[in-house]
């Protein structure tokens, strides 16, 4: 019921907006910054909001404990994170907090909405310098690579790289596709003398295998410590990333399914050398 009077009251905002002159209509928009703050204790992280998919951004921290929890734990200062899937940053922001700007963190994210919001928040936690957004997909190719956006709307996920299929490998129609800059982390790293990463964040909706397949001189560097990657174990891929990340020699941690079964995605948690417990 809410939501239907929300969108209601925005549908007629919308409208007196529209009626508006352009130029008008421009300078609102200009002046116009709406921003929440992330649900993370301590020193505040805000994050803009312009779209309902930012609104949903702002709950990370409860969506995924796990992960603030192996950001607590694991990384420590002076540390490079690669957030690969970053969005519009939350948890970005989480490894500057938590590191209290003692790290540096490669934020990956090719959707352009999504990409200019997450260039704004890192202006906007003056995080610049530490947070460093890079606009283009990882793979295990470089060159243009098709990119099929689920939704326009910054903030937006499931998108595809290559064939249009969501994260558990149905054909879905694009909202827009277009070629994006596709890179191997490899060649990231040595073409651009990016540091070379310590833990690795994985989100990226059904191409994390193409990914780390980009890895194969970075996985099995002994600096590289742990791997928080998202899966759907439904998926073909599932067993393969195990494998190649054993091969290269990490252990699974923990996993932290997103649901009551085996249908839903989860985070598996990779790590080298002996357990160590997350709460």
């Amino acid at each position: 019921m809410r939501r239907r009077a929300n969108a209601t009251v925005a549908g007629l905002l919308g409208g007196v907006l529209r009626a508006l002159p352009l130029r008008l209509r421009a300078l609102t928009k200009e002046r116009f910054t709406s921003t929440g703050i992330l649900d993370y204790p301590g020193d505040p992280i805000r994050l803009l909001v312009d779209s309902e998919p930012e609104l949903a951004r702002l709950h990370a921290c409860r969506k995924e404990p796990e992960t603030v929890a192996w950001i607590e734990q694991f990384v420590l200062p002076g540390e490079v994170v690669f957030d690969v899937g970053a969005n519009v940053g939350a948890y970005s922001f989480v490894v500057d907090r938590a590191t209290r700007g003692n790290c540096t963190v490669y934020a990956f994210e090719p959707s352009f909405s999504t990409f200019a919001q997450l260039s704004r928040n890192v202006a906007l936690n003056g995080s610049q310098g530490r947070v460093i957004p890079v606009f283009l997909a990882l793979s295990d190719l470089n060159g243009l690579e098709a990119f099929n956006y689920s939704s326009l709307a910054p903030g937006a996920a499931l998108h595809a790289l290559g064939p249009s299929r969501d994260s558990k490998g149905q054909p879905f129609r694009p909202a827009l596709s277009q070629p994006v800059l596709s890179y191997r982390l490899d060649d990231f790293v040595t073409h651009f003398a990016a540091q070379m990463p310590n833990h690795i964040k994985l989100d990226v909706d059904g191409v994390e295998l193409k990914v780390l397949r980009g890895a194969s001189r970075t996985l099995p560097d002994r600096g590289l410590r742990t791997i928080m990657v998202e899966v759907e174990p439904t998926r073909p891929e599932f067993g393969a990333i195990q494998t190649l990340l054993t091969e290269n020699g990490f252990v699974e941690h923990a996993r932290y399914p997103h649901g009551p079964d085996a249908e839903h995605a989860m985070n598996i948690l990779f790590t080298r050398g002996p357990k160590t417990a997350l709460p």
